[in-house]
């Protein structure tokens, strides 16, 4: 905990280092808190890159990386302190006038919250009380996802035990070619604490980021402070999100990257100009010349979204875009108030006489985001590349994920079963109803609704989504609000939400192209939640007005106040009952031990598994080979036995890294895949069957 508190002290004085000045920006605060992530990130990503290539992945190197880092941002603050003209005769007037900004700080606080209506503090309270539960949730439970017993967590211990990234033998295929860049993050944890006991952390505060960033989208689309709590609301009572937010998964981590890149995106439109005048694309501000460092945030930001999880890259894609779009329209907003004569001081300043300079600059910013993901996610798929001739990885991952047709009646079908399994609801008439309508659909249109085409192998379409799960948890009040909003945003403007909501629109087509419908689909869609949330938002903030200026009419009212109520709820009944983490009831977290929260999917297996690793522990092994399928558990044997053993792969999927022979280790634990355990296990050694979990240790003589 020590060390989560150094970052929350690093976070916010980087912060205040990259704060940019007032008006220069919407929400500039959270801006400098974005920028500050985003910097953070990228430098924690490289460092672990670094430090493999160095073969020095181990936790003196990397606490000194951290002090170096801590040094770095201290200078930043001191030299931003310079850069503000604060010498130490302003800092000591300051100091003598606090008493008195605080009071007037505190006068302005007070009088802006009584200003606020009072469903917009019951709003906050729930956010509130839905934050502070989700993060005794993430600080009490022990990792259980089953994603993370199988590879998100035992990568992680195989960097450790190797001292580097780099590919090794695995039967576990997605521990190697799946993208590192939330585990390189939760890499730093386990370096510096010796545990899992922080990791939960990570996509708790992933999603306090996200609501941020998503706070920040909703006021550059014009949204006031009731929209932007709306938002966060939205966001707030999301199943999956707070599902998510106590978990090992990394759904959050991208979306929080995502959305940073869309809020850096959007500034290209919102951000004031020094003289006024009509902004882009109707975002009703002027626009000044970006400076230099957008391009800087923007490749990190995309640099991070392609090494944590590939899909976000769905909604990256269409951002970018309609960034450049923006600077061109800019540049020549500009050229034709200077061929107009107004302005001379700018126009002498920046003008420049060609369309051909603009669009070469915007051509060179552009490169430069390119150059600097590159550089974050490069040593990762150069590592694919040649590990399995492909930068995406083998062809079992992406075939597996992927759709694999073009056939736009299929991608059709395949968005359709996205949405219905979104919108899930336990009203079983009205979700059966909606599955034979996607049913239906595809027999018009004359495909198979589970073609294997867009249709995740052995999976099968409809399956019940409502209930509160963490891997397939539906938001059917969140994917109502949003889609409601886009459609305003498409319908009224001004142009800035029109493009935006396009962006997601192409975004949602992209993932409809290119991922296969699959039962645990609503986890890969969190990065379009949060970006579509700020539409919600603003929706429920018009339709709310009238709680408190009475000119609405009583329906719009109704509708708002049954809505928050039901969200609050489903909210509230998440974090209560949630599975597998959850406050209250037979399997609360503050009910069952550490080992149970782990095996709470699979309670069954926790007595092999104990069995298996005490016995393998207690003979004093070095080395013991793991046998496995490729959903298999391995994280439990890295916490149940020793510290000081190391386990190695006796089967491995990887090429170029053959699995170790049985004659170079000490013990052979395995998991599920029994028949082929006593086929690999020598005549002479006693194989102990235990149902899905067997174990045999090399004969005392052998041993000795």
């Amino acid at each position: 905990m020590l060390l989560v508190l150094w970052l929350l002290v690093l976070l916010p004085a980087l912060a205040y280092a990259l704060r940019p000045f007032e008006g220069s920006f919407v929400a500039p605060m959270r801006l400098a808190v974005i920028r500050a992530a985003v910097l953070l990130g990228a430098w924690a990503i490289g460092t672990v890159e670094l430090l493999s290539a160095l073969g020095a992945l181990a936790p003196g190197p990397l606490a000194a990386a951290w002090i170096a880092a801590t040094a770095a941002v201290a200078a930043a603050v001191a030299a931003r302190l310079l850069r503000d003209a604060a010498p130490v005769r302003a800092i000591g007037d300051r100091l003598r006038g606090g008493r008195g900004a605080t009071r007037r700080t505190w006068r302005r606080t007070r009088s802006a919250a009584a200003a606020a209506p009072a469903w917009q503090w019951a709003l906050a309270c729930i956010i509130a009380i839905l934050l502070l539960s989700a993060g005794v949730l993430a600080v009490a439970a022990s990792p259980g996802n089953f994603d993370s017993q199988t590879y998100h967590l035992p990568r992680i211990e195989h960097w450790v035990q190797n001292g580097s990234v780099a590919p090794y033998a695995t039967e576990i295929h997605r521990q190697v070619d799946i993208s590192p860049g939330a585990e390189y993050l939760l890499t730093h944890l386990r370096l510096l604490t010796g545990g899992d006991a922080a990791y939960n952390l990570l996509q708790y505060f992933a999603a306090i980021g996200a609501a941020l960033a998503a706070s920040r989208l909703t006021a550059q689309l014009g949204g006031g402070p009731m929209a932007q709590v709306a938002t966060v609301f939205l966001l707030a009572t999301t199943p999956e999100i707070l599902l998510q937010a106590s978990s090992t998964q990394v759904d959050l981590v991208a979306a929080a990257w995502v959305a940073c890149l869309a809020t850096l995106v959007l500034d290209e439109f919102t951000r004031p100009g020094e003289h006024g005048g009509p902004g882009l694309l109707g975002a009703g501000r002027g626009a000044a010349a970006p400076p230099r460092s957008d391009a800087l945030f923007l490749g990190l930001a995309l640099g991070l979204i392609a090494v944590t999880k590939t899909t976000g890259l769905l909604a990256a894609g269409p951002l970018l875009l309609l960034w450049g779009i923006g600077r061109l329209r800019r540049d020549r907003h500009r050229r034709r108030r200077c061929a107009c004569g107004h302005e001379p001081e700018e126009c002498s300043r920046d003008f420049m006489p060609t369309a051909r300079v603009d669009r070469l600059r915007t051509v060179l910013a552009s490169v430069a985001v390119i150059v600097l993901a590159i550089a974050l996610v490069g040593p990762f798929l150069a590592r694919m590349h040649s590990t399995f001739g492909h930068p995406l990885g083998p062809p079992v991952l992406r075939d597996s994920v992927g759709t694999e047709t073009a056939d736009p009646r299929l991608l059709a079908v395949n968005g359709l079963r996205i949405a219905h399994t979104a919108l899930d609801t336990p009203i079983r008439p009205l979700a059966d109803a909606l599955a034979s309508g996607v049913d239906g659909f595809a027999d018009l249109v004359g495909v198979e609704v589970n073609d294997p085409a867009v249709t995740f192998e052995g999976t099968a379409f409809p399956v019940p989504a409502w209930y509160p799960d963490e891997d397939r948890a539906a938001f059917p009040l969140t994917a109502l609000a949003v889609l409601a909003g886009l459609a305003r945003f498409l319908w009224q403007g001004p142009g800035l939400r029109r493009a935006y909501a396009s962006a997601l629109v192409a975004a949602f087509v992209l993932l409809a192209a290119t991922v296969a419908w699959q039962p645990w689909i609503n986890r890969l869609v969190m990065f379009l939640v949060v970006l579509a949330a700020p539409a919600g938002g603003i929706l429920l903030a018009v339709l709310s007005r009238g709680l408190y200026r009475r000119r609405r009419r009583v329906i719009a009212c109704g509708l708002v106040s049954v809505f928050a109520v039901t969200a609050a709820l489903a909210g509230l009944l998440t974090v209560a009952y949630g599975y597998p983490r959850r406050l209250t009831g037979a399997w609360s977290v503050f009910t069952i031990d550490d080992r149970e929260e782990q095996f709470v999917r699979r309670l069954e297996w926790l007595p092999q598994y104990e069995e298996a690793a005490a016995a393998v522990a207690g003979s004093g092994v070095e080395t013991v080979g793991l046998v496995q399928g490729n959903d298999s558990w391995e994280y439990p044997w890295w916490i149940l036995l020793p510290d000081e053993v190391e386990l190695v792969a006796l089967r491995s999927v990887v090429p170029g890294r053959p699995g170790a022979e049985v004659s170079e280790v000490d013990a052979v634990v395995c998991a599920e895949e029994i028949d082929d355990c006593d086929a690999i296990v020598p005549d002479d050694w006693d194989l102990v069957e235990l149902g899905t979990v067997a174990y045999a240790v090399r004969p005392d003589e052998a041993l000795a």
